[in-house]
């Protein structure tokens, strides 16, 4: 039965039990399921609620990503997809034309906040891969943020992280 529990305002689903989450041998480092952290991008690709849609068309394509975290106050908030900008492209609310932050204004007065969608996937540093990537499958999602005990973002795993950590076990295999 999936274990459940809150994590930065979100609700959690699953299958380890809390009381194996805390059980020294899965503690233990294991290079074919190691805890996200070591196989995260360190950094975190995100968006204000101000942002304009195409700003964070931008930041999406300049980070080959299909969603992009959105904080405030440092906090996530909530996540876009590239589909729902795409969406409102091809209804006419976005102006291809693009603004870059410093030489273009926005050219479109959607923004980030018009195409929120609430509970990004937080995921706690310590947790194992295949988990991170269970839950991954299980939302549909291509992106989680990975959050130390204060919840602040500290990186976010993508496809093409796990795609290199694979890579990277089948390489050492080779070896």
């Amino acid at each position: 039965m999936p274990a459940c529990c809150t994590f930065a305002g979100v609700v959690v689903m699953t299958e380890t039990p809390v009381i194996a989450s805390l059980d020294p041998d899965q503690l233990a480092p294991d290079a074919v399921d190691p805890v996200v952290a070591d196989v995260m991008r360190d950094e975190v690709v995100f968006c204000l609620p101000s942002t304009p849609a195409d700003a964070v068309a931008k930041l999406l394509a300049d980070n080959a990503l299909s969603e992009i975290l959105v904080l405030m106050d440092r906090r996530p908030v909530g996540f876009v997809r590239q589909e729902d900008i795409l969406d409102r492209l091809v209804a006419g609310d976005i102006v291809v034309s693009g603004s870059d932050f410093a030489v273009r204004p926005p050219s479109t007065d959607v923004q980030a906040r018009d195409v929120l969608r609430a509970q990004p996937l937080l995921v706690d540093e310590r947790q194992r891969l295949s988990e991170v990537i269970a839950l991954m499958s299980q939302q549909d999602r291509r992106l989680a943020i990975v959050t130390h005990d204060d919840e602040t973002p500290i990186g976010m795993v993508t496809p093409r992280e796990v795609a290199d950590h694979a890579l990277k076990l089948e390489e050492e295999a080779r070896a």
